[in-house]
């Protein structure tokens, strides 16, 4: 008698066991009771029994081995990563917000990066790197592979120069490692572009079942081969590109990463209209909670590697900036006669009405009153969203 129940209790605890094991951030098995600070990111429906991921609540680190924090750097770009100890910092923001990274490493005990990065060499991307260099040993820096004609990148070089940081220049595809966490360079394809933004780096970070994806100010020609390689772009935490910017995350980067969260790292009242409300609109389409550092300041997810939790609660401000600089040039006008619009990078060709034509780029654009035959003989393919 006593035999079976202690038998019983023993198998009931190796079964809870396993099904703790089982539960990952983008899980969708059955739920379990959380531990402390940490929320299921899965939950049942009580209409249909259906599972469906769930907003999770906010908690302290707790045990968590991993995090990503967004730095509220205003208009600009800061992400600190932590895998088991090591640090890699992705951008450090613009001039205005060097003392502020550099205070935060300093408040978080962070006394080495183990791998320093730059997404590309805007000032608002760089110039908080300038002063981490000063301030914090590097062991190794991460550069995207092209030259451009501005004080800010010389000054970036000087320093790297100076500190004696050995610097890498990755391509597409090479892994990296930071603690158990592996860092992937999903872009750019090459450096062939005419925009620097789509020369950004982009990194897909794996931290045991958690995925996250940086891509700097890419938009959407370099998201759009970053697609087309066939790379494992897919992630749970996505950065969104450019700052919510209307030429960056394209409805085939969301489509290929599929991402339960997003981090948006915009200035409050800035001139660009950054977030524009297409991105805000398209991130709900695809169902993605929203973090913004705008409205919430800084912004930290912890995981484990099988769950994820966040520093706050999600934003529940879908507002779009106000432009007053143009960043872009006018839409142009469709014409009356026109039956299709082509997207001559992707080649594929949609209805006027399509929301993928606002999302295109408008060296790409082309208007057409050729048929769908017609097309289709030419090499494109019909949009999968408004079914031409």
């Amino acid at each position: 008698m006593v035999k079976d129940v202690l038998r019983r209790a023993v198998g009931a605890f190796f079964a809870v066991a396993l099904l703790l094991n089982s539960v990952a951030c983008t899980s969708y098995s059955e739920p379990v009771e959380p531990v402390p600070t940490v929320t299921p990111l899965v939950t049942k429906t009580p209409e249909d029994g259906s599972i469906v991921p769930v907003p999770p609540t906010s908690g302290e680190p707790g045990e968590a081995d991993f995090s990503l924090t967004m730095l509220d750097v205003g208009q600009g770009l800061s992400i600190l990563v932590q895998a088991d100890g090591e640090y890699l910092l992705y951008d450090g923001g613009g001039r205005s917000a060097s003392s502020y990274v550099v205070a935060y490493l300093q408040q978080h005990a962070v006394t080495k990066l183990e791998w320093l990065a730059a997404s590309h060499y805007d000032e608002d991307h760089i110039s908080g790197l300038v002063g981490v260099l000063h301030a914090t040993p590097v062991e190794q820096a991460l550069m995207p592979d092209y030259i451009p004609d501005t004080q800010i990148y010389q000054s970036l070089q000087n320093v790297l120069g100076e500190k004696n940081v050995p610097v890498i220049y990755p391509t597409q595809g090479d892994i990296l490692s930071l603690g158990d966490a592996k860092i992937q360079v999903v872009g750019p394809r090459n450096y062939d572009y005419d925009l620097d933004n789509d020369k950004s780096l982009c990194l897909r970070i794996c931290y045991g079942y958690f995925q996250c994806l940086l891509t700097g100010d890419t938009e959407q020609d370099a998201e759009q081969d970053m697609v087309a390689s066939g790379q494992d772009l897919t992630c749970d935490l996505y950065v969104v590109g450019h700052h919510g910017s209307s030429s960056s995350t394209s409805e085939e980067l969301l489509d290929a990463a599929s991402p339960a969260y997003a981090f948006l790292s915009v200035g409050a009242d800035n001139p660009y209209g950054h977030p524009t409300a297409q991105t805000l609109n398209a991130l709900q389409q695809h169902g993605i909670t929203l973090y913004r550092t705008d409205q919430q300041g800084e912004v930290t997810v912890y995981s484990d590697g099988q769950q994820c939790w966040f520093s706050t609660a999600p934003s529940e401000d879908w507002s779009a900036g106000n432009q007053t600089v143009s960043e872009e040039p006018l839409p142009t006008v469709i014409p009356q006669n026109c039956r299709y619009v082509l997207n001559t990078h992707t080649k594929k060709f949609h209805y006027p009405e399509c929301s993928s034509v606002d999302q295109m780029s408008e060296k790409n654009k082309e208007f057409t009153d050729a048929s769908r035959d017609e097309l289709i003989a030419r090499g494109y393919t019909a949009c999968g969203r408004c079914n031409p």
